[in-house]
């Protein structure tokens, strides 16, 4: 078939070739009258074929038609959704807040001593764990001790002399035989006897060391067989069972300080770790040097992280504040000493502003200037925000924030329609589950209508077929 096809098409080149070079076209035409109607005929049969054949084409053209522009659009929107900045907001509102002042203290503990030698000898015996918990008049620190007996003996031997001696010279003065002046001296060498035994118990005594409180012990300045002067330090005790922190508030806030107010502490040790005590005592006076009050707090340490020594860092709350304006405090991007905040208007562009900032808690931020109530400030993603740029707020708290963060749709529309897009099929083929279903069963039609064309454009060509053999 396709080989009559190509010699009709070349014999009618040939012909009509013919047909333009004789110089009497007329007495060509009219001496070749059926050929013509032949190539005629062929001609109208393929020009009809062809626009029956476009015909059953076009729901074919149309679908790919429609998948190229659902691409197109489709990579239009995450275009534009690229252009969009991630965030996270929060609107600024009113709350209440704790009037604080803010110091420095060192932490000091509850009790602490520095043991040190009472007597001058040699160490017996060393009675505990170094670095471990002692109990109170448990016996730390023996020394040896025969000197120190001994004299006791020897004291306690010439008192026993010298009451004897007492008791016979006052039986004897009692019944008037004895002189007064010997039963005086009698009475004083006992005495003094007395002190000496007195004496020598309690430098035998000071040989045993006992804890005078419970607590933390340290580390032994000296080993056992050791001889140590007297006054000799030799290990410390510390009593951290609470921690007692001293810090200075300058004077304008005399009236505002009292005993028991909460005072909440951090260390560098534990920087994620508050510790909160109260106020134990106001000292009496203010300081001429830094016009500043000494102010004593405790804080309670039953686990013992807080050593004595330590600097802290002192928040006093000393009332509080209500009907303020809060903001998280992530949403501070500071340069300097000046704080900003980014905000977020109703078209969702987000714009920089500077704001005053006042006391800060564990409810947010106070903004003294710069904001007002029910404004939203970015909270995280600062650092991909410029002026004026779009943003799309990615941690919504209510339908309210996620229509103004995408309140640049509109715009979006635009873009799309300069390009050249097709967005409204798009977007009620998307939203729009009914005219969906339409579509598919407009679609499933004309793919019925393709199929009867292509069999009518299939009957058509069989026809020329046949009257090209004849």
């Amino acid at each position: 078939m396709f080989e009559k096809i190509k010699k009709f098409l070349y014999s009618s080149y040939l012909f009509w070739k013919k047909a333009i070079i004789v110089p009497n076209k007329k007495e060509f035409f009219l001496n070749n009258i059926n050929s013509l109607k032949n190539h005629v005929i062929m001609l109208l049969a393929i020009f009809f074929s062809l626009f029956i054949f476009l015909n059953a084409m076009k729901p074919a053209v149309r679908g790919i038609c429609r998948i190229v522009l659902r691409n197109d659009e489709a990579d239009a929107m995450d275009a534009f959704d690229r252009k969009l900045v991630g965030v996270e907001a929060e609107k600024a509102k009113l709350g209440t807040t704790l009037r604080q002042v803010k110091s420095i203290g060192t932490l000091k503990a509850n009790a602490e001593v520095t043991i040190k030698a009472e007597i001058s000898g040699k160490i017996k015996e060393i009675c505990f764990i170094e670095g471990g918990s002692v109990e109170k008049d448990q016996e730390l620190i023996k020394f040896e001790d025969e000197y120190f007996k001994a004299e006791k003996n020897k004291a306690e031997a010439g008192y026993i002399l010298h009451k004897a001696e007492y008791d016979r010279m006052e039986k004897l003065y009692k019944q008037k035989v004895g002189a007064l002046k010997d039963y005086d001296k009698t009475l004083a060498e006992m005495n003094s006897a007395k002190a000496n035994l007195e004496s020598a118990e309690y430098q035998l005594s000071k040989t045993i060391i006992k804890a005078p409180f419970s607590g933390v012990i340290g580390i032994m300045r000296a080993t056992p067989g050791n001889i140590v002067q007297q006054h000799t330090d030799l290990v410390t005790i510390v009593d951290n069972s609470s921690v007692k922190v001293e810090f200075v508030i300058p004077a304008k806030y005399v009236e505002d300080i009292a005993v028991g107010q909460s005072v909440d502490i951090t260390v560098d040790s534990f920087p994620d770790k508050v510790f909160t005590g109260a106020v134990d005592a106001v000292d009496s006076e203010v300081d001429t040097r830094n016009h500043g009050v000494l102010v004593r707090a405790v804080i309670p340490n039953p686990t013992g992280v807080l050593k004595h020594g330590l600097f802290a860092n002192v928040t006093l709350v000393i009332g509080e504040k209500s009907d303020v304006l809060l903001i998280n405090e992530d949403a501070l991007d500071r340069e300097g000493s000046i704080d900003f905040v980014w905000v977020i208007d109703d078209k969702g562009r987000a714009y920089r502003r500077r704001v005053l900032i006042g006391a800060k808690d564990t409810h947010g931020v106070e903004i003294v200037a710069g904001l007002k109530e029910g404004e939203n400030v970015v909270i995280a993603g600062h650092l991909k925000l410029s002026d004026g740029c779009r943003t799309r707020v990615l941690d919504n708290q209510n339908e309210e924030d996620n229509e103004s963060s995408f309140s640049g749709e509109g715009e979006k529309t635009d873009e799309f329609s300069q390009q050249g897009l097709a967005t409204d099929s798009f977007f009620d083929q998307k939203n729009n589950s009914k005219s969906g279903n339409d579509d598919r069963q407009n679609d499933a039609s004309v793919v019925d209508d393709k199929t009867g064309e292509e069999k009518n454009s299939h009957h058509d060509k069989d026809t020329i077929d046949n009257n090209d053999d004849n």
